[in-house]
């Protein structure tokens, strides 16, 4: 897929800004490439380690490498390699499929990556909003990840805020911005308040547009 969006996961956790000269990097950690084939991203970074390691039968790095993703500390590596194949098999077909990624547990971040008919069409990552100083974790607030996709990818086409209030009924002002590029849209979410997140998508033109068209679940509580 030509002029694909090259998200740098690593890249935003480790640079809180990019210089807007700056060329976005490539990551050769848990960045991977929207659009890019189920096979490529089922043998790099992260995900192509686990695979390779349980190739080889290395039970240790397995378990090692699969911490992070949902997986128990008590799952048998065995178990961790057969589902990681199964995965594989699923995201390789035609039909659609979600993977829970490695994630980060510095920065308290979740992923969740998507495929449709053997590619990459979706990448969503959810921060834990900081709330407390803790040894060794260091989580990203809206402001930080917001600047470093201003640096990355220059001044969003809309950013806005709008009023939200949490389970207890205290109120915030939530913000908003999205990247509308050639090929693909970024966007960044806040969730202030108790349970507090801030979510950044990436997903392709087609998939935004197919989420767009989906019809919309009944609200149980109307």
């Amino acid at each position: 897929m030509a002029n694909t969006l090259r998200l740098i996961v690593g890249y935003l956790l480790l640079c809180p800004a990019v210089l807007p000269q700056d060329q976005p990097k490539d990551s050769k950690g848990g960045g991977h490439l929207l659009g890019e084939t189920a096979e490529q991203f089922f043998s790099e970074g992260k995900v192509g380690d686990i695979d390779r390691a349980c190739q080889d039968k290395d039970w240790k790095t397995v378990k090692q490498l699969s911490k992070g993703q949902d997986y128990s500390s008590k799952t048998n590596a065995k178990d961790i390699c057969a589902k990681e194949k199964v995965a594989k098999q699923q995201a390789t077909s035609e039909t659609r499929f979600e993977y829970n990624g490695r994630g980060d547990d510095e920065t308290k971040r979740a992923d969740t990556f998507t495929f449709d008919h053997d590619h990459l069409v979706k990448i969503d990552m959810v921060y834990a909003a900081p709330v407390a100083n803790v040894e060794g974790s260091h989580p990203k607030s809206y402001a930080e990840l917001f600047d470093g996709l201003q640096g990355a990818y220059g001044p969003p086409s809309k950013s806005y805020s709008e009023p939200v209030q949490d389970m207890y009924g205290v109120k915030y002002d939530a913000h908003r911005a999205v990247w509308v590029r050639s090929q693909d849209i970024i966007s960044i979410v806040e969730q202030p308040g108790t349970d507090g997140r801030t979510e950044i998508v990436a997903e392709t033109l087609a998939e935004h547009d197919r989420a767009a068209h989906s019809p919309k679940s009944p609200n149980p509580l109307q």
